[in-house]
């Protein structure tokens, strides 16, 4: 177990909450943390879009949490759950690119990741992590079908995109249920996909 002072952090009941933007014929749920929904079913290529938007949103979340984290340790977790996010989305752009997706504004996705931190102000780092396990959750589901749908020319980067997120899964898991460091499940992603993550950053 990691001896530190946890950050005050709070994640309360509406914590990203219901934010919806329009694009094209469907409306996607940018927001991380909760499940996609639309009127209608989202495309493949919508899909990814958002997971990439998903990305960017997350790490403006996670880099100004850890500016407010009371802890060093705390703070330097953060700081890699932020760079894991950039890295991610980095990597997702020759898919981006490869069907012609029309991101929202990078100004508009971090602003959306700013306004999220402001439910974060009362948790403890045990409560935080046990409630980000819960929103990861869903997104974990969502990235498997994701997978089994991805034509072979985008598996390896929708794989990235499902292997960050059972990392994030398993290191909120271990910070909170488990009470022990979680930053060996980020290092074992990261060493696992570093020549995808060099070549595309």
């Amino acid at each position: 177990m990691v001896d530190f002072l946890p950050p005050t952090i709070c994640i309360s009941e509406r914590a990203f909450s219901n934010r919806l933007v329009p694009y094209r014929s469907s409306t996607i749920m940018i927001d991380k943390g909760i499940p996609m929904r639309s009127s209608v079913a989202p495309t493949y290529e919508n899909r990814v879009l958002s997971a990439y938007e998903g990305e960017i949103l997350g790490e403006e979340f996670f880099s100004v949490l850890a500016q407010n984290a009371d802890s060093d340790q705390s703070r330097v977790k953060l700081r890699n759950l932020a760079a894991i996010e950039r890295l991610v989305a980095e990597a997702l752009l020759p898919v981006i690119a490869r069907y012609s997706l029309q991101p929202n504004s990078k100004v508009l996705l971090a602003e959306k990741g700013r306004d999220e931190t402001v439910e974060y102000a009362e948790l403890s780092w045990t409560e935080f992590a046990v409630k980000l396990k819960k929103l990861l959750g869903p997104f974990v589901r969502e990235f498997e079908n994701l997978l089994v749908e991805a034509p072979v020319e985008d598996r390896p980067y929708i794989q990235l995109l499902l292997d960050h997120e059972i990392a994030l899964f398993a290191f909120a898991q271990a910070e909170g249920e488990e009470s022990s460091d979680g930053q060996i499940h980020l290092d074992n992603f990261l060493q696992r996909h570093q020549a995808l993550l060099r070549n595309e950053s």
